[in-house]
């Protein structure tokens, strides 16, 4: 060889082996390999020397050793791969122990390697891995070994290294692999290293095999990389045999042999989808199972459950290879297989059992530190081969598997315990019934559902809500389902009848008093106020409170404080207030008999008590219920509705709503003799003594309403015709914003605009399509304008100047007498062109001003003055 083989000779990984010469005389030699070698070899063969058969034999067993040297290399990095190096290792132990030297293994990995794929593309990814590889090759002895171990990770073995030796080779490698720049002087890396020292006393306590070694080394890399890259993490072995904190259990499953890399990369990506698809224990088994059995190809693979012995899952691929196998789920397991299993359980790994006839192997799968269950596969003779990569491969498999079955099976016992709770606690409720709670709401109608579907997202706000409808439509009920659904279920609910206390009493009771306060009152009463602290309170029939009381309870709404009746010391007290009247408050307030701020504070948001008559679907269900608690009370059988029954109550139509419903099922309970309701046991008024009922449309399912802050109301002024005051009003309103903000002021006729859809959704009961003819505008316009305002209410940032209160009820009061007289309404139009023509007058041509009174842009209100032009030239 030449003078520069030699010396790239003298830098070759993996170092040659030269053997003595023999005793009878014949030569060996021994060749490393260079880029001559070839026709090194070509020339030797047919060189024509009288060197004898031995030579010729010789020179093609050589060349074949080249040719399988060069196939185990890795065609990236020009290294040999993982199985090259577990060789590699176990030779360099034995000659550690022969020789009495310490042996240390270094794992190199580079910092943020799939960056360079991200950035660069594969091409210049394995260019990087070669350029680091050939950095590492050059740095090391003619002794020493280098491999690639897994992707960018490479493995330096070095002979006759102690731990101090390593350490400084660790450093000098760091300093010279972080210096050198790398893809054609692109990138710089840092590298994670992690070395193991094998010393004299460790081999001379237990000699370690080359898996042993290698996991050593990984932990002590994984500790590298997992605190933070860019360090070296050194151990001893054994004292860091087991140091395994922080290694990941998917870390080395991969290879350089691409065919393997793909199927374990497919097998974690199947598993990973059956994980997430799947919740049944025996099929997710089933799945994997089948997965591993195309992956691996045994003759069998079973999973069997460790409690029971029981199959999970099996596939069998050659039913003849099989010992012992039975038909269906039973699957025999022999004498030899069970000892494999066994074992494998005992030590908690993965444990083989091979011989000329027969290969098997069991592996444990381990949950929460217990083993669940076994897998194990097997083939005759030795067709079943797996190397350390796939024994990894498998344990970090099978670690997956039972955390994932682990998980399908505490699940579907949970769900089965749950269901058994629940079917327990729902015949109990069944038999109790309602005994203990008269509060329970029965509704199977969907217009109760929308409703409380509503009152179930308000519930949880600390907002006042008024609750309007007709006597006997369950009121209360609404008001103590709110309670019940708040934040406030466990403090008190306290209910304040105002239509049942005399006028003169009302603010005491209400209020509370100190003692002396009134002639009779010998001693201080909290009031129901305090009596609800934290809680809810419940004023039924707000519409009987006197004019006096509503002012006091305006300022308990708005600051949460009130004096008692006779005393000048303010408390404060947090209680959410839920009222209720049958009446409707807004004509209360355009007759001066309810004071409109105090409306306006109570209806933040405003839910509707549905009629009997306009939910017949909860008749049934309700006269069952009531037939059902009234017996029980009264110590009588179960009583049941026949079919005629049925439908005499389902052809009445309710006036008194669900209160008269309930009344004359107890009244039917008293009477009647069987356990069976005929029609003559249910007596209903004669429908000549009933009076008609308020409404007759059935409303829509009510929806969250929020109304802004309001003060007093100025009184509707009486009149034939309700725009004459509302246009006088509108021109005062021009008159102080301008005084107020010459240049820039309030939007008014956006504020109009909104009045008027809010106002006809109120007199409709929120049914769109009414309200949206009412005012003249097409739905879809009408909902958006709907929307937008009761958005901006809930918000609170739809502010209005005190001034406009005066405006509401004049409104209010065109809606209705529009209501009453539909044709050609078109409110919104109307409105809209009174106050044009009143800011056209005050504005004298200023468009900006104009526009920003309107409500609307520039050129907008141009357009409108414009237009308006024309029809007066006309």
């Amino acid at each position: 060889t030449t003078a520069s083989a030699r010396e790239e000779n003298e830098r070759r990984s993996v170092p040659d082996i030269a053997p003595a010469p023999a005793d009878d005389g014949t030569v060996w030699f021994g060749l490393d390999a260079c880029d001559d070698s070839e026709r090194f070899f070509d020339w030797l063969a047919g060189s024509g020397t009288d060197t004898g058969t031995w030579v010729s034999i010789g020179t093609r067993l050589a060349w074949s050793v080249y040719q399988l040297n060069e196939a185990l290399q890795d065609p990236v990095s020009q290294l040999h791969d993982r199985i090259e190096l577990q060789l590699f290792l176990n030779r360099a132990i034995a000659a550690s122990e022969e020789q009495g030297q310490a042996l240390s293994l270094l794992l190199v990995n580079p910092d943020d390697f799939n960056m360079v794929n991200h950035r660069y593309g594969r091409e210049q990814g394995d260019l990087a891995i070669r350029e680091i590889a050939a950095t590492l090759t050059n740095r090391l002895r003619r002794t020493d070994g280098i491999f690639r171990y897994a992707g960018a990770i490479f493995a330096l073995v070095l002979p006759a290294t102690g731990r101090e030796h390593c350490r400084r080779a660790v450093e000098k490698l760091r300093q010279h692999l972080t210096g050198t720049a790398y893809v054609d002087g692109q990138e710089h890396f840092t590298f994670s290293m992690g070395a193991t020292t094998l010393t004299v006393e460790g081999l001379n306590e237990n000699r370690p095999d080359a898996a042993k070694l290698l996991r050593s080394a990984d932990a002590a890399l994984n500790r590298a990389r997992l605190s933070g890259g860019a360090r070296a993490i050194m151990t001893e072995f054994p004292d860091g045999a087991e140091g395994g904190a922080g290694v990941s259990p998917l870390h080395g499953v991969f290879t350089t042999n691409t065919e393997k890399d793909y199927r374990n990369m497919l097998l974690l990506w199947e598993t990973i989808g059956l994980v997430t698809q799947s919740s049944e224990p025996e099929a997710m088994a089933k799945a994997l199972i089948d997965r591993l059995a195309l992956g691996f190809q045994p003759d069998r693979i079973v999973l069997l459950n460790v409690d029971d012995g029981r199959v999970l899952a099996s596939n069998v691929r050659d039913a003849a290879a099989v010992e012992g196998r039975s038909s269906g789920r039973e699957v025999a397991i022999s004498d030899r297989q069970q000892k494999l299993i066994d074992s494998s359980l005992d030590s908690r790994r993965t444990e083989r059992l091979r011989d000329d006839a027969y290969t098997g192997y069991a592996v444990p799968l381990i949950a929460r530190d217990t083993v669940i269950a076994c897998m194990f596969l097997d083939a005759r003779g030795r067709r079943l081969q797996l190397d350390s990569s796939d024994i990894v491969f498998l344990n970090a498999l099978a670690g997956q598997m039972a955390v994932a079955l682990d998980r399908a099976r505490l699940a579907t016992g949970w769900i089965h315990q749950k269901d058994q709770e629940s079917r327990k606690l729902r015949e109990e409720l069944d038999e109790l019934r309602q005994s203990l709670s008269p509060s329970r709401m029965i509704y199977d109608s969907e217009e109760m559902h929308g409703l409380m579907d509503t009152l179930k997202r308000v519930a949880p706000s600390d907002a006042t809500v008024l609750i309007t409808g007709e006597s006997g439509t369950g009121k209360e009920m609404l008001a103590q389902a709110l309670h019940q659904y708040s934040r406030r279920a466990e403090s008190p609910f306290v209910i304040f009848d105002c239509g049942a206390v005399a006028p003169t009493l009302i603010e005491a009771e209400l209020f509370g008093h100190v003692k002396g306060a009134f002639t009779g009152a010998e001693n201080a009463s909290d009031g129901r106020i305090a009596q609800a602290a934290g809680g809810t309170l419940f004023l039924d029939e707000i519409g009987e409170l006197p004019l006096q009381v509503q002012a006091k309870l305006l300022r308990f709404v708005q600051e949460k404080s009130y004096a008692p009746v006779g005393s000048a010391v303010d408390r404060h007290v947090d209680v959410r207030i839920v009222a209720a009247t049958n009446r409707t408050l807004a004509d209360e307030v355009g007759a001066g008999r309810f004071r409109g701020d105090l409306y306006y504070r109570l209806q933040v948001i405003s839910l509707q008590a549905i009629p009997l008559r306009h939910r017949r679907d909860d008749i049934l269900p309700l006269a069952r219920y009531y037939l059902e608690r009234f017996s029980g009370q009264n110590g009588l059988a179960q009583r049941y509705l026949s079919d005629d029954a049925a439908q005499k109550l389902l052809a009445y139509d309710w006036p008194g709503n669900v209160r008269e419903l309930q009344h004359s099922m107890l009244r039917t309970v008293l009477i009647s003799d069987g356990e069976e309701i005929k029609p003559d046991a249910i007596q209903l008024l004669p429908e000549a003594t009933i009076a008609p009922p308020v409404t007759t449309a059935p409303p829509t399912p009510a929806t969250p309403t929020a109304t802004p802050t309001a003060t007093p109301a100025t009184p509707v002024v009486q009149g034939d015709d309700p725009w004459a005051p509302l246009r006088e009003e509108l021109l005062r309103q021009i008159q102080r914003a301008m005084d107020a903000n010459r240049d820039c002021p309030v939007p008014l006729g956006k504020w109009l605009t909104e009045d008027f859809v809010l106002a006809a959704s109120d007199a409709t009961d929120r049914v769109a399509r009414r309200a949206a003819e009412l005012v003249g505008l097409p739905e879809s316009t009408f909902r958006r304008h709907l929307q937008k305002s009761e958005a901006e209410h809930a918000a609170g940032i739809a502010n209005r100047t005190d001034a406009w209160r005066d405006v509401r009820p004049l409104v209010s009061r065109v809606v209705r007498n529009a209501q009453q007289t539909p044709a050609g309404a078109d409110l919104v139009d109307r409105a809209r062109a009174t106050l044009l023509e009143h800011v056209i007058e005050e504005v004298e041509g200023r468009i900006s001003v104009g526009a920003a009174l309107m409500g609307v842009t520039p050129p907008t209100y141009k357009r409108w003055v414009q237009a308006r032009a024309s029809q007066g030239n006309a």
